[in-house]
């Protein structure tokens, strides 16, 4: 029956992406997960508070009502976090892989709260952790850092060209 109505209609039968988004809220403990929901094709957003210094100590943050509230801290600094888990996916595709990784990027940083930042400033931290990457094993698999203003999204032409690049 689906045959017929596709040729019959002349349906173009185009594949659909499917999207999972895991939110990992980036606490330690949850680099444990990692290989429940890796794949060949899997995209990493490493997001990080691009307002806040990256060599303060990692506090995990909840919010309710809108009210920020802090919560555990660890003897790691945000940057090694990130580092920490961009080691860790790297150390997953490679098993994944078997050894071989593919030769295109499979991480993106995004700092977000760059509304709060100047121009100078989201460039100084996208090639500060850029630089501190440069060096590393998974430096093949990263893409980029994308600092974004969190206040435009969705804000058709005043929307951070950022998103269109994401979005892409």
């Amino acid at each position: 029956a689906i045959k017929r109505a596709i040729s019959k209609h002349r349906v173009d039968r185009k594949p659909q992406p499917l999207l999972y988004v895991w939110d990992c809220g980036g606490q330690p403990q949850f680099l444990e997960l990692l290989p429940a929901f890796l794949t060949s094709r899997t995209m990493f957003l490493l997001l990080f508070d691009a307002s806040e210094d990256l060599n303060n100590r990692w506090t995990s943050v909840h919010y309710q009502q809108g009210r920020k509230f802090p919560g555990e801290e660890v003897n790691i600094t945000v940057l090694e976090l990130l580092h920490k888990w961009m080691a860790s996916i790297h150390a997953y595709l490679a098993r994944f892989q078997k050894g071989a990784l593919p030769d295109y990027p499979r991480m993106i940083a995004i700092g977000t709260r760059g509304d709060k930042l100047s121009s100078e400033k989201k460039n100084e931290i996208s090639e500060n952790l850029t630089h501190s990457i440069e060096e590393k094993a998974f430096a093949n698999i990263f893409k980029r850092v994308c600092i974004v203003d969190n206040t435009t999204a969705g804000m058709g032409d005043e929307e951070d060209e950022t998103y269109k690049y994401l979005r892409k």
